[in-house]
């Protein structure tokens, strides 16, 4: 099965306190322009292609998701459809079509008509409670939200601003 094995976007992982690259049970999160590497094969998206990389765990912490935005979903999905891969859920999100996709971390793919496919961002889980995470984020500078209840039933989240992708943390999915 296709696997996304390493991510990069624009997001200091140091400057967040966590190791840079950043294992993760799946893929490496790696700091520089949006690209992509795959096992086995890679989507036909407009994305670029980056090295395969190594990185360092944090323990208690995990990558939860990908978001992908696309102008269309179903195209989208004929696309993973391609490499052999179907959503495990289709649903609107906040009004928009999403597909759900398993590859190696959830990728959700969102129906976004004013841009073309670009990796949007990445949503992190920890174990850590959301408030203390939150609280030493500030402390280092960062724009964070309040933690608040996330669309999955069970988990909160909170989103950080003024970074280059987007960036969110989720507290753990209790009925993995």
């Amino acid at each position: 099965m296709p696997t996304l094995t390493t991510l990069q976007l624009p997001l200091p992982w140091e400057d967040f306190d966590l190791p840079s690259p950043l294992e993760t049970r799946s893929t490496v999160l790696v700091d520089g322009p949006p690209a992509w590497a795959w096992s086995e094969a890679t989507p036909d998206f407009p994305v670029a292609g980056c090295e395969v990389a190594a990185g360092t765990p944090a323990p208690g912490w995990d990558l939860d998701h990908v978001v992908l935005m696309v102008p269309d979903v179903a195209e989208a999905v004929a696309t993973m459809a391609e490499i052999a891969l179907a959503p495990r859920l289709r649903m609107d999100v906040k009004g928009r079509p999403t597909a759900f996709f398993r590859v190696g971390p959830v990728l959700e793919v969102i129906e976004s008509p004013v841009r073309g496919p670009s990796l949007y961002g990445v949503a992190l889980v920890t174990e850590e409670p959301l408030e203390v995470v939150a609280l030493r984020w500030r402390s280092l500078g960062r724009e964070v939200t309040d933690p608040r209840d996330a669309l999955q039933p069970g988990r909160r989240i909170f989103t950080v601003r003024a970074t280059e992708a987007g960036l969110a943390v989720m507290s753990p999915d209790v009925a993995r």
